[in-house]
């Protein structure tokens, strides 16, 4: 899975999925909730959504990237979302309860992307289709169970997920928690979600 993996990004990376380069710049201070998994052979996918602010106003950001490759391995999607979504989309007073309602469709381009990009395996010259997220929402509901508690004084890490690069520098208190809903009308539960409270992170996406 993890050398089909490297494949699909390696072959994604030249994609002109966006017309110019563009960047994107967030500081994270605030609640924020995540959720990877990669226990399907064939799909993973990572979300974390976070409060941030920029010019001393409050605003809210998220990054979702997911793989999914077909049963036959005759092709692979990668679908991306990530930049700021309304302040309304992620509700919660504090960790112990905090819910996300988004629909990728209403995000606004200039300060967002969202994405969908298929690699068809089974010509002889792979063909790339792009388009749009899929419709439908991502709705999670994230409630602190603290089994685990950790702080995190400084991590860096840049992650690439085919044209994108995500830059993230981390401070933050955490926990672990459970999370329930559904994306894109798939359920989600799992008990290894996490949340907690950012302080003064950085979140950049690159866009080449």
């Amino acid at each position: 899975m993890k050398q089909l993996l490297a494949i699909a990004v390696i072959a994604l990376s030249p994609l002109a999925l966006i017309a110019q380069t563009q960047h994107f710049r967030f500081t994270n201070d605030g609640a924020f909730a995540s959720i990877s998994a990669d226990s399907d052979p064939l799909s993973n996918f990572r979300l974390q959504v976070s409060r941030s602010s920029v010019n001393k106003t409050t605003t809210t950001n998220v990054v979702f990237f997911a793989f999914t490759f077909a049963a036959d391995f005759s092709s692979a999607t990668l679908v991306q979302i990530g930049g700021q979504i309304p302040n309304s989309a992620f509700t919660g007073d504090n960790t112990q309860s905090l819910v996300l309602d988004l629909d990728p469709s209403t995000l606004d381009p200039t300060n967002s992307f969202s994405q969908s990009c298929t690699l068809d395996f089974s010509s002889v010259d792979p063909i790339f289709t792009c388009g749009p997220a899929p419709a439908g929402v991502i709705h999670l509901e994230f409630h602190e169970n603290g089994f685990e508690r950790d702080r995190l004084l400084a991590r860096e890490q840049f992650s690439t997920f085919g044209p994108i690069t995500v830059h993230s520098h981390d401070r933050a208190d955490t926990s672990s928690a459970n999370v329930q809903g559904t994306i894109f009308g798939t359920a989600v539960s799992s008990s290894s979600a996490t949340v907690g409270v950012n302080h003064m992170s950085t979140l950049e996406f690159i866009m080449n």
